[in-house]
């Protein structure tokens, strides 16, 4: 009588709808490859969470760079390139890394059959429904549409509705893509010449700020929503980079209400809540590497038991499975790989600066000099995403560990080139008097 009065709830441990939902019982029940129906959708994804994942850390390396670099004002002629620049660098890699992030949730493709592969052979009552049924070859003739328009609502929930992930996924997606485009609105300002009125231009650009902090931290909430960060004590992978992403946010926000206090505090909020993009990234890269492809806004694909059964099985046991995902020195060497990127890109933008204030072929020369690195870590890291491993055979497996260490290498001598640039910065050069004008 208590329980239909609603007043019990069962037993203690007993399933019900909120159990059943949690995206590990999701993933177990469709089983791997509903999620992942051929081997072309399982690269897709590993390729899509790579970049997303890649570009996540490298745009918050540049952030935090470029967050403490404005604080510093004896930094002279560099004061540009060191901060507005590098954020212009991190603005790119955010704005790929969300709008992957939308790319991957609105064009979500399930197996056609629901995973009926691993449940067995039906029984009599189910085999005339199931001979009504269209077979997955013949719906899978219609070749599926691929949406590039990141706002594509109603797409995306149906897609979602479809493979039963729920509107999560792409809400957390968008949102993320909608915080970079309002802290972009910042950004042109600063990069254009002005063409508000002066009185408007300062409170647009602190407004989108603030936009944009509540954005991230929005989409943060969400990701600690989907990892059920608030209702449990279980911390895996998922589990850190979404608190790390909400407090990343957080600070973000917390940074551009500063703004109206103290520019330095803003900056230096700014930087920390960048350190812990950065951290919560890093976490993403290694979830990568363990091929848990739905990283912290989709979380249902974390939970898939045997990430190496599709490969094997379409291959007809023709793969090796062991070297099917990437090593732990492959995802550290990813993170040598961005940080190269990121310093050699500085050295270029002080490099581009004197070559702007004094043109000269050798000043040239020596911009294009310092973004070879940025281009060769840029070329390892796209051999990544498609070599797992270091190759067994020569020479390719000789080149592969020369790339490597070569780019470490890279590394170390770009950083040494910018703390001698920083060292003794020269100051800003002042604009030459106007000429007086001759006597009539």
């Amino acid at each position: 009588l208590a329980w239909r009065k609603g007043e019990k709830s069962g037993a203690r441990g007993e399933m019900n709808v909120d159990n059943l939902s949690r995206p590990e019982y999701v993933a177990a029940n469709r089983g791997f490859t509903y999620w992942y129906p051929s081997v072309q959708e399982w690269v897709w994804k590993r390729t899509m969470t790579y970049w997303i994942a890649v570009t996540f850390f490298e745009g918050a390396i540049f952030f935090t760079i470029s967050s403490f670099a404005l604080n510093r004002k004896d930094l002279g002629n560099y004061f540009s390139p060191m901060g507005l620049y590098g954020y212009c660098a991190g603005k790119v890699c955010f704005f790929i890394c969300t709008y992957f992030m939308c790319l991957e949730t609105i064009n979500v493709h399930v197996s056609a059959n629901n995973d009926r592969e691993d449940s067995g052979p039906p029984s009599d009552a189910e085999e005339p429904e199931r001979e009504r049924r269209p077979t997955p070859k013949a719906e899978s003739a219609e070749p599926e549409i691929f949406y590039l328009w990141p706002f594509r609502f109603q797409t995306a929930f149906q897609n979602a509705e479809k493979a039963g992930i729920g509107p999560l996924p792409y809400l957390t997606s968008v949102i993320y893509f909608s915080g970079v485009l309002a802290f972009a609105v910042a950004l042109v300002l600063e990069l254009v010449p002005p063409f508000l009125p002066e009185a408007l231009m300062l409170p647009t650009e602190r407004w989108s700020f603030v936009v944009g902090g509540v954005l991230f931290a929005l989409g943060g909430f969400l990701e600690c929503v989907q990892n059920r960060v608030f209702t449990t004590l279980a911390p895996t992978n998922a589990w850190w980079g979404a608190v790390g992403n909400f407090i990343g946010g957080s600070l973000f926000f917390i940074g551009s209400c500063c703004a109206w206090i103290d520019p330095v505090l803003e900056s230096s909020v700014f930087g920390w809540g960048s350190i812990v993009y950065m951290a919560a990234s890093s976490v993403q890269l290694f979830m990568w590497k363990d091929e848990q492809f739905g990283l912290t806004f989709m979380t249902v694909l974390n939970y898939l038991s045997d990430p190496t059964k599709l490969v094997a099985t379409i291959a007809d046991g023709g793969v090796d499975d062991s070297r099917s995902r990437a090593s732990l020195n492959g995802a550290l060497f990813i993170h040598v790989y961005c940080a190269c990127g990121a310093i050699s890109t500085y050295n270029f933008n002080i490099r581009f600066k004197q070559y702007f204030d004094a043109p000269s072929w050798p000043s040239l020369q020596l911009a294009f000099d310092e973004f070879i690195p940025c281009l060769i870590a840029h070329m390892m890291l796209a051999l990544t995403s498609a070599v797992l491993r270091t190759p067994k055979v020569a020479p390719f497996k000789q080149l592969y560990k020369f790339g490597r260490y070569g780019c470490a290498i890279l590394l170390l001598n770009s950083t040494a080139t910018l703390v001698e640039l920083l060292h003794d910065p020269p100051p800003v050069p002042t604009p030459a008097p106007a000429p007086t004008p001759a006597p009539a």
